[in-house]
């Protein structure tokens, strides 16, 4: 047959056409969708060839030399390229080939679906079929797909016999065949329409077919081809080199620059660079085709532009244009309301695509479902509720096309308003037993709160800015995103003035709080207050008792242990006024912290089991989570060590992912096996503590963990360990003017005999010796704690004299005790006397 393409007259391409398959006019005009007597008229050269029939008639060339080429024509197409990874999904395919008649695999364009198709069936280890390929891309006339097929089996049309009868015969006459439609999207419903009629007619026939919709026959099952598999964010270099993402990266710059060497570059750059393309193959290796022009960092600065200039080739298309294929296949409604959605940033709910839409609920599933049928969204599966995103790639795409059209600026507020009312609920949600569930709803809204704040500020919205960021206090705290909520609440107070209404003094005690647990607490106070000065004459109690939490809090950390007994006290009588019990266990437990502080451990105790039991009531895992952590700290110093172990296993339990609490546990855990002189593990307690307390934004929870593993250090002899970590907790205390932890500090730095303590207060009073005589089996310093109890003074004016805390003052007569075999203070100031430590007079007041 001579090749058609090398004929300019249409009637004797129709006639070439015809004699090289055998077929009569009839047949031709069947094959056509049009009459034998339009085909008649075309070869006499009496009519011109439509448009719509030109097109059907280049498809039918196109197959008919393909299958005077291929021989039987069955061939799958031969890669031009190695293939890369997929074992873990060449090995579920291939599972679901050998179970089921008909697989649809889809995705959207640049997935990899016909590649990793061909590869699973040129294994050849699926079955005894023989693999019959149909590329349907080209094909542009929906009746040509049965000529397409036919063209592949070689076989010839019959006079009166149906094209689609004598597939079905030649199907089940021969070997057992499996055929690979390839790129069904198109014309996904004649595809369709031919599985379905060949799959009923032909027991032994199976069919696979990539698609970017799902076609929708009676017993397909659909996998989803997923993106290749990137390193995490924390990966190591191990793990970067065995993704598949960076192995296919690494595989195609080297076949475009052959010097190409994988170790001079950076390999979290190219981990990097493969997340941002969503382990997309085909953006992979577009991009990989810039090695050599532009360094790894500047083609992932440029990736957006190099993917839109990236020119298409012999080799294949631009990303954009596979992506422009796709979306030309969709209506206009859907194309609008897929735009709308690329407004949302992170992974999304059923309702927060109803509320950006703008839609009823019934039109905003049909549109989500249509959506993921044709591979635009990604769906996340989960046990209550499935949640979906676009890939990074798709999500520019159709930004870009947002950008066109007149939908974007009414999608955007409605994107804004809508994850403000999300925030707001949180507030209350993160305070009760769904407080777990609020936090992941957060978390995956991450990207969209932040987007939400954005729009407030770009659009002079102060009160949205004010209401999301004041309400997000307690998830800003939990999730350790203090600098982040700090800079957001400063932002839109900045633009109050003297606004004295509800919503701004919300905003003053919320940034009070982070201020606080973020060290800042001059500043805390100074919020708390303005805050109270609001709520108090609109008589907002409720509000008025976290601000008077705050202020309570911000002067215990700096030592004003009187004013923060007022703001606690505050705060009791009025959740005591509210009828609040569950909010008077914050008070209790605020009030027990500053009597371990003042060194009444009975009183400290009892109110942190009675704040314990109240909150168990409510059920609430966070709350007693805390409270189970306070009380751990009382039993650690009272030496009731095996009850502190259960008890701190129990809150580590219900800590969940909170970064304070995880901190805080972990802290006491580190003090218990300090107690039980087990270095090691105290030592892996205290470094998890610091980093969960640095996660968390809570730097005087840090100092409080390095003290801790300094102690550590110079117990296991590792003094130069104990003096870094000692430093480093002095110098943060230091600077965020917390005396508190200042004192401990510098008490522990003076413990282990740092040269740091020179030049420091004083250890004793002017005139008194400061180094009394003692036992061997005491330090210097317990000697004078020793001297002090035994001259009458109570554990907070040892500490005041000493220039320590009371937890250390506490520590140190705990070990005092135990070493002399003294049973409480009365034989230790007894044995003081005895032993020539007790004639130092009482300090001059």
């Amino acid at each position: 047959m001579s090749g058609p393409g090398r004929v300019d007259s249409v009637g004797e391409r129709l006639r070439n056409l015809r004699h090289g398959l055998g077929l009569s006019q009839e047949q031709l005009a069947r094959r056509l969708g049009v009459s034998f007597v339009t085909v008649n008229r075309w070869e006499s050269g009496k009519t011109q060839i439509s448009a719509k029939a030109a097109a059907a008639l280049a498809d039918l060339e196109a197959d008919a030399a393909v299958g005077e080429t291929d021989g039987e024509g069955t061939a799958l197409p031969v890669a031009r390229s190695s293939f890369v990874g997929r074992e873990r999904e060449l090995a579920e395919l291939a599972r679901l080939l050998r179970q089921s008649r008909l697989v649809t695999l889809i995705g959207p364009g640049g997935a990899g679906k016909s590649r990793l198709a061909a590869e699973v069936l040129g294994r050849r280890d699926i079955s005894d079929a023989d693999v019959v390929f149909v590329g349907l891309e080209q094909i542009r006339y929906p009746r040509t797909i049965a000529s397409a097929l036919a063209s592949r089996l070689q076989v010839h049309d019959q006079q009166g016999t149906p094209l689609v009868q004598s597939l079905r015969s030649a199907l089940a006459a021969g070997a057992k065949k499996l055929l690979l439609l390839d790129g069904a999207e198109r014309l996904a419903d004649q595809v369709a329409e031919l599985a379905g009629e060949l799959l009923e007619s032909v027991p032994e026939l199976r069919i696979v077919v990539t698609s970017r919709v799902v076609l929708g026959v009676p017993g397909e099952v659909c996998w989803t081809v997923p993106p290749l598999a990137c390193p995490s964010v924390a990966a190591g270099a191990t793990d970067i080199a065995s993704s598949d993402a960076v192995k296919l990266f690494i595989a195609r710059a080297s076949e475009r620059l052959p010097d190409f060497r994988a170790a001079d570059v950076a390999p979290h750059a190219i981990a990097e660079l493969c997340r941002r393309l969503d382990g997309l193959p085909l953006a992979i290796e577009l991009i990989a085709g810039w090695v050599g022009t532009l360094s790894i960092r500047e083609i992932l600065q440029q990736r957006a532009v190099l993917l839109d200039s990236e020119p298409a080739t012999r080799a294949g298309p631009r990303l954009a244009d596979v992506l422009q294929v796709s979306y030309d296949l969709l209506t206009a409604e859907q194309r609008r309301r897929l735009c709308m959605l690329s407004v949302i940033a992170g992974s999304f709910r059923m309702a927060d695509a109803q509320a950006v839409l703008g839609v009823d609920a019934a039109t905003a599933i049909a549109t989500v479902r249509s959506l993921v049928d044709s591979s635009w969204l990604v769906v996340t599966r989960g046990a209550e509720r499935n949640l979906f995103s676009l890939l990074e790639t798709i999500a520019s795409f159709t930004g870009q096309q947002l950008e066109k059209s007149e939908d974007g600026p009414a999608a955007r507020r409605r994107h804004a308003l809508h994850f403000a009312s999300v925030a707001v609920e949180s507030e209350q949600g993160l305070a009760g037993p769904d407080a777990g569930a609020w936090a992941a709803r957060l978390e995956a809204a991450v990207a969209d709160l932040d987007l939400t704040m954005h729009w407030a500020d770009e659009h002079n919205d102060v009160d949205l800015g004010l209401n999301v960021s004041s309400a997000l206090w307690r998830w800003w705290l939990s999730s350790g995103r203090l600098a982040v909520g700090r800079g957001w609440l400063a932002r839109f107070l900045a633009a109050v003035g003297d606004r004295k209404d509800e919503v701004t003094g919300r905003a003053y005690c919320a940034a009070a709080v982070l201020a606080a647990e973020n060290g800042d607490y001059s500043e805390a106070v100074r919020q708390a207050e303005l805050a109270m000065t609001i709520f108090g004459p609109l008589d907002l109690k409720l509000r008025m008792t976290l601000a008077a939490t705050v202020i309570g809090s911000a002067n215990r950390y700096l030592g004003n242990h009187e004013d923060a007994r007022r703001g606690f006290e505050q705060a009791m009588e009025l959740r005591a006024e509210l009828g609040d019990r569950r909010g008077m266990t914050v008070a209790m437990n605020n009030l027990a912290l500053l009597e371990l502080d003042d060194g009444n451990l009975n009183r400290a105790l009892e109110l942190f089991e009675e704040a314990l039991a109240i909150k168990r009531e409510f059920g609430e895992q966070r709350s007693i989570a805390i409270g189970l952590a306070n009380l751990a700290d009382v039993l650690i110093r009272t030496s009731q060590w095996d009850r502190a172990e259960t008890v701190l296993a129990e809150g580590a339990s219900l800590a969940g992912g909170n970064p304070q609490l995880i901190g805080t546990i972990a802290c006491n855990q580190g003090a218990l096996a300090t107690h039980r002189r087990d270095w090691a593990l105290a030592a892996e307690r205290f470094e998890a503590a610091i980093s969960a307390s640095q996660a968390g934004g809570h730097p005087h929870d840090v100092i409080e963990a390095m003290i801790g593993l300094g102690r550590v250090h110079a117990q296991a002899g590792d003094h130069e360990a104990a003096f870094e970590r000692l430093r480093a907790a002095r110098a943060l205390a230091t600077k965020l003017g917390n005396p508190q932890r200042l004192m401990e500090a510098e008490a522990a730095l003076a413990e282990v005999n740092s040269p740091d303590a020179a030049g420091q207060a004083p250890l004793a009073p002017a005139g008194r010796p400061t180094r009394p005589t003692r036992p061997a089996n005491l330090t210097s310093r317990q000697a004078e704690v020793l001297a002090l109890l035994a001259a009458g003074l109570s554990n907070k004016q040892i500490a005041a004299e000493l220039y320590l805390s009371i937890a250390t003052v506490e520590r140190h007569l705990a070990t005092v005790y135990r070493n002399l075999g003294l049973g409480g203070r009365v034989e230790a100031a007894r044995f003081a006397m005895d032993n020539g430590l007790g004639a130092l007079p009482p300090p001059a007041r």
